[in-house]
C-alpha cells in the first residue's frame, strides 16, 4: 500500500464540489476528463498523496489515493465481486489477520484476494485456486496493479476445489464459488483445529445446503449465517437524511469452526473405509 506522493501507477479519486467521485489510474503523460474538466497526470504525479487542484478551467477538485473499497469496484472485472460490505464483514468475522495460512476459491476478479493480502500480510499466505483461465489472468493483472507486483506470498492455481484441496493445516478456507457444500469435507480435512470456514452465497437455497452439509460432516460447530446492508447518509448544513439508494442484498456469509471430530464420528470414517476397500483377486 502506497503512501507518500503519488506516483505513476496510482489509483487515485478526484472528488468535485458536489462530492461526485471519478476513478483513474496516474500514468505519465496521461490525462483525466470529467464532464470537460481537464486534468494533466504529469500535475498530479510528485505532488503529496491528498491535494486540492483546479482544472483547466479553473474547477478546483480534491485528489486522493483510491481506498481498497474504491479500487474492487471500480478495477476491470471478469465477474461480479464480492462487495466491500461483504469483504469487511468477511475479514472481521472470519477473524483474518497477519501470519494466516489461507484457501480462496474462485480468484474471480481479485477483490477478495486483494483484501486478503493486505490483511494476512508479508507473513501470511494466499492460495487461490480457479478452473477459468480469462479470470486468473484478469485476477493477476488487479492484484499486480494494486500492489505494484505479484506478492510473493500469492499462489494462484488452475485447480478445482470441488475435487480436493492440496494444501493443509490451513488457518481459513474462503469460498466464492456456486456450490460450497462440494467443499465441506474437503475443508474438514484441510483446516487446522480451530480454523474457519467461509462461504460466499447469492442465494438463500446455497446457504441451506451449506450449512446441511457443515452439519452432516460434524466437523464443524459455531454455524452462523450473516447478510450486510449498507445504507448510506446524505450530511449537509441543510438536510441531513439517508441517500435515496442503498446497497441492499449482495450475498449471504455462512461462518463455521473446524473442530476434531468426535470418536463416532471418526470410528463410522474408518468403518466406511473399510467397506470400500477392495478384495485383492485370487487365482481360482
Amino acid at each position: 500500500m502506497r503512501t507518500g506522493p503519488f506516483q505513476a501507477g496510482d489509483a487515485v479519486i478526484f472528488v468535485d464540489q458536489k462530492a461526485r467521485r471519478y476513478f483513474t489510474v496516474l500514468k505519465e503523460g496521461g490525462r483525466k476528463d470529467i464532464r470537460g474538466q481537464v486534468f494533466q497526470h504529469d500535475d498530479i504525479i510528485g505532488q503529496p498523496g491528498g491535494i486540492s487542484l483546479d482544472s483547466d478551467k479553473g474547477k478546483p477538485f480534491t485528489i486522493v489515493r483510491a481506498t481498497l473499497p474504491d479500487y474492487v469496484v471500480q478495477m476491470p472485472r471478469y465477474a461480479t465481486v464480492i462487495y466491500p460490505k461483504d469483504l469487511a464483514t468477511i475479514l472481521l468475522w472470519g477473524d483474518i489477520g497477519p501470519g494466516l495460512k489461507c484457501l480462496e476459491a474462485g480468484l474471480g476478479s481479485a477483490g477478495l484476494a486483494l483484501a486478503l493480502l493486505r490483511a494476512i500480510g508479508s507473513e501470511g499466505h494466499l492460495t487461490s485456486y480457479d478452473v477459468r483461465t480469462e479470470a486468473i489472468n484478469r485476477g493477476k493483472k488487479n492484484v499486480e496493479a494494486f500492489f505494484g507486483a505479484q506478492p510473493e506470498n500469492h499462489t494462484i492455481k488452475v485447480a478445482d476445489v470441488y475435487a480436493g484441496i492440496d494444501e493443509t493445516e490451513l488457518d481459513r478456507i474462503i469460498l466464492d464459488v456456486p456450490e460450497p457444500w462440494q467443499v465441506v469435507p474437503h475443508a474438514a480435512r484441510a483446516l487446522k483445529p480451530g480454523g474457519i470456514f467461509v462461504a460466499y452465497s447469492p442465494t438463500v437455497l446455497q446457504v441451506d445446503r451449506t450449512g446441511e452439509a457443515l452439519r452432516r460432516e460434524r466437523a464443524f460447530t459455531d454455524l452462523q449465517t450473516t447478510e450486510t446492508l449498507m445504507r448510506p447518509w446524505f450530511v449537509s448544513r441543510a438536510s441531513v437524511r439517508p441517500e435515496l439508494q442503498m446497497i441492499g442484498h449482495t450475498g449471504f456469509l455462512t461462518f463455521a469452526r473446524c473442530i476434531v471430530p468426535p470418536p463416532q464420528k471418526m470410528a463410522e470414517e474408518a468403518a466406511e473405509e473399510a467397506e470400500t476397500e477392495v478384495a485383492e483377486p485370487t487365482d481360482a
